[in-house]
């Protein structure tokens, strides 16, 4: 009797298990491919959002563009899988590009799959005319940046940096590199087209215009100065050591070591610099050289600042902290 209960409750939980099993592998709903996207007209880097509003139990985009092709599935081209009903994605180069959405349903163990899908046609066009940086990036083994003011660049270099313990001269004859949103713009530089490898004279205002891939132009300016420098400080006759700072362009050093006993509360430097329309100033106040007086017994931070002729909003400056000693 013991032994046909156990048989009797065996083939129960047999029959329990087998039910379950079909349940879980019936025939899966059917799909339902449905999306809608923030604009079919969009610009290069512009995010075009998706927002999946069909049935799917796994939803597939597939963008369109290089290695992301419906039409190429073959050829090892892959979608991107879109989680809770929501992607973005931005284009890299224009063109026109059929999004497509795969929607997909399946029973638990796999074995049967339904797919359905759709698409839409995208235009993405590159308007793009905008210079994001410009840089000589061949100052000895330094990238320097130029400085933006609206359609302006000042490109601002050093008169000298340090290579292998030396201090040699920066040329201004240099490369350029171009820092763009778009691989598709074409840029000139004084009407020739520009060239990663040519070497330009930038003792002269170089006029760039940019030309995007719709044909719209945009023009922008290039100056370059020097940063401004002492070429002599001294203060009771002592000349001081200039130092320029190795990494920081626009920084320097000058040490000065007088008689000891110095009054150094009141002292007349005297000063040249490098150019004779640089101006000097302690705390916003300009100073002329053998004329006025200064506090030395604490630290003093002179600026030196450059203003291109007929472009006084361009300018170059250099901070110099003194350093003055008795001894």
């Amino acid at each position: 009797m013991k032994m046909k209960n156990r048989l009797y409750s065996f083939l129960i939980v047999i029959t329990v298990l087998v039910l379950a099993s079909c349940e879980k592998n019936e025939t899966p709903s059917d799909p339902l491919a449905m999306f809608s996207i923030s604009s079919s007209d969009l610009e290069v880097n512009e995010s075009m959002e998706i927002n999946f509003t069909g049935q799917a139990d796994q939803v597939v985009i597939y963008t369109g563009d290089i290695s992301h092709n419906y039409d190429l599935i073959t050829e090892s081209n892959t979608g991107f899988v879109v989680n809770k009903n929501y992607f973005t994605y931005a284009f890299a180069t224009p063109g026109k590009y059929k999004v497509v959405c795969v929607a997909s349903t399946y029973n638990d163990l796999a074995e049967d799959l339904k797919r359905d899908t759709t698409s839409v046609m995208v235009t993405v066009i590159d308007d793009n005319t905008n210079i994001d940086n410009i840089s000589c990036n061949q100052i000895v083994y330094d990238e320097v940046f130029a400085n933006r003011l609206n359609d302006e660049w000042l490109m601002v270099l050093p008169r000298k940096v340090k290579f292998k313990n030396y201090q040699v001269p920066v040329s201004l004859s240099q490369r350029l590199k171009f820092y763009t949103e778009s691989d598709s713009m074409k840029l000139f530089i004084n009407d020739e087209e520009y060239n990663q490898t040519t070497k330009y004279d930038l003792s002269e205002v170089l006029d760039i215009s940019v030309q995007s891939n719709e044909g719209t132009n945009r023009s922008y300016a290039l100056y370059t100065a020097y940063y401004p420098e002492f070429s002599s400080f001294k203060i009771n006759g002592v000349s001081g050591t200039i130092v320029r700072d190795d990494y920081v362009y626009g920084s320097f050093e000058v040490n000065v070591v007088l008689p000891a006993g110095t009054d150094l509360t009141n002292l007349t430097p005297e000063f040249t610099t490098t150019a004779v329309d640089e101006k000097v100033y302690v705390n916003s106040i300009e100073q002329t050289s053998g004329l006025s007086v200064i506090d030395f017994s604490s630290e003093v931070t002179y600026t030196i600042q450059y203003s291109l002729e007929n472009k006084p909003e361009m300018v170059a400056e250099t901070k110099v902290k003194i350093n003055v000693a008795a001894e």
